[in-house]
């Protein structure tokens, strides 16, 4: 009896059944009793009024005398015989002296036996103290014969069968058992089947379908949140690997240069030029963890302000910070921008990913060339655009240059002191403001991208 102890569905279902079947059987067996004595009764009322109305035709057309001398010598065994006047007064009675009995002109069965001919009635009769079966005939001159038996109550027939309905009660608890615990097993049966690996293969109940699709919807999207995690780790782990490359590299360089001017194995007049290639590495490594650390902040949590920001302004900025890097190389700037769009946002994140763009622009343009900047608001959208006059970007390669550290060209790329970053950093940045980014060619050649914000 464990298993009831415990708060389950098999012990509640179980319960219940039991509850239920113990009823229903108890009930079934108390109500074919009452019928069997009830059946009893109506068929021993049946025949006691039956051997009334044939004592009556015994005594038809007698007198009263004649009458009480026959009923005197009448074999009535276990039957009480009464002879009741029209009037009430009690005659002769075989089980008590007539002379002390009161007047039974009102007794039930002596009034209906006078209207209806007959009467039979079941009543505890006060003179002797037992329940009484009473049937009453009338005879001529209105007097009433009358056969009483004593009966057996419902109280004592139930009281004598004490032992037998105490087995009958055991054999219900037990039919009770079983059968409740049987149907709560079969009941039960396919919750405890339940494939929770395939859950819509299941064969279950209808009730448990809903349960079982979102059951599936969630494994399904457990499975998606894992295989994502994985890449993330995966992502990770080549990102770390490629730091590390693109450190090795500048530190090889840095500390070369760094142990030939230890040792003094350089000429003076190449110190100057060796401290200056020292300085550049130095920048690129700089660029380098700069460019990790902000697509650390990103890939965390990103900057999660929604403030105003003046988008013209900052492409304007952005333009008068590379002025100088571009007039190294002959290359301008052809400049549409329209005024007052604005954005919401970080503005860091603007300031970063057009920084990057147009910087990249001006990287990968031909010395003399133009960088064409654009930035209009159509609809409810701002559009920035900008392109170069370089050797543009393959088709191929499109889908792959927001990766971390992919480059078209490496050598290229390292020469114009490219980290590798800068576009993942881009894409992460759109990403945050809510918008999108893509590439394409540029009219008369080159790399054009294009970035789209929710205004």
């Amino acid at each position: 009896m464990e298993f009831l102890r415990r708060n389950t569905l098999f012990s509640k279902i179980f319960l219940v059944l039991f509850a239920i079947s113990f009823a229903v059987m108890a009930l079934s067996t108390l109500a074919a009793t009452f019928a069997s004595f009830s059946s009893y009764e109506n068929e021993a009322e049946s025949t006691l009024l039956a051997q009334t109305e044939s004592c009556a035709k015994l005594l038809k057309g007698k007198s009263a005398a004649e009458i009480e001398e026959s009923l005197q010598g009448y074999p009535l065994a276990d039957l009480r015989v009464t002879l009741i006047q029209k009037d009430g007064t009690v005659l002769y009675d075989n089980w008590a002296n007539a002379s002390s009995m009161e007047n039974h002109s009102q007794r039930e069965e002596f009034i209906e036996a006078q209207k209806s001919g007959t009467a039979s009635l079941m009543r505890r009769s006060e003179t002797i103290g037992t329940d009484t079966l009473y049937a009453a005939v009338s005879l001529d001159d209105g007097m009433v014969l009358r056969l009483a038996e004593t009966r057996t109550s419902m109280g004592s027939f139930l009281s004598g069968m004490t032992l037998q309905l105490g087995i009958c009660l055991g054999i219900i608890i037990c039919l009770s058992f079983a059968l409740s615990r049987l149907l709560t097993r079969r009941i039960t049966r396919p919750l405890k089947e339940v494939d929770l690996t395939n859950p819509l293969d299941n064969d279950v109940y209808e009730e448990m379908r809903p349960m079982l699709y979102r059951v599936d919807e969630q494994r399904r999207e457990l499975k998606r949140q894992n295989a994502e995690l994985e890449r993330a780790v995966e992502a990770r782990r080549e990102f770390t690997g490629n730091v590390s490359h693109e450190m090795k590299t500048p530190l090889q360089v840095i500390g070369g240069y760094a142990e030939l001017m230890e040792y003094g194995a350089t000429k003076p007049e190449d110190n100057a030029r060796f401290a200056a290639l020292i300085r550049k590495e130095a920048a690129h490594m700089r660029g380098l963890i700069d460019d990790v650390l902000t697509l650390s902040r990103l890939d965390e949590q990103g900057d999660q302000s929604h403030d105003p920001i003046d988008l013209s302004g900052v492409c304007r900025s952005v333009i008068s910070r590379l002025e100088s890097t571009a007039s190294e190389r002959r290359i301008s700037f052809s400049v549409n921008i329209e005024e007052g769009v604005v954005i919401y946002g970080a503005e860091s994140l603007a300031q970063q990913l057009i920084y990057n763009l147009i910087d990249n622009a001006v990287r990968y343009n031909r010395d003399g060339g133009v960088v064409n900047i654009a930035l209009r608001k159509a609809k409810d959208e701002a559009v920035f655009t900008v392109s170069d006059q370089g050797k543009g970007i393959p088709e191929e390669y499109r889908e792959r240059i927001f990766e971390r550290f992919y480059r078209v060209d490496a050598s290229h790329s390292r020469e114009t002191g490219g980290t590798g970053l800068g576009l993942a950093i881009v894409k992460h940045s759109v990403s945050s403001l809510g918008g999108s980014v893509t590439v394409g060619d540029a009219p008369g050649g080159g790399a054009k991208f294009t970035v789209t914000f929710p205004c």
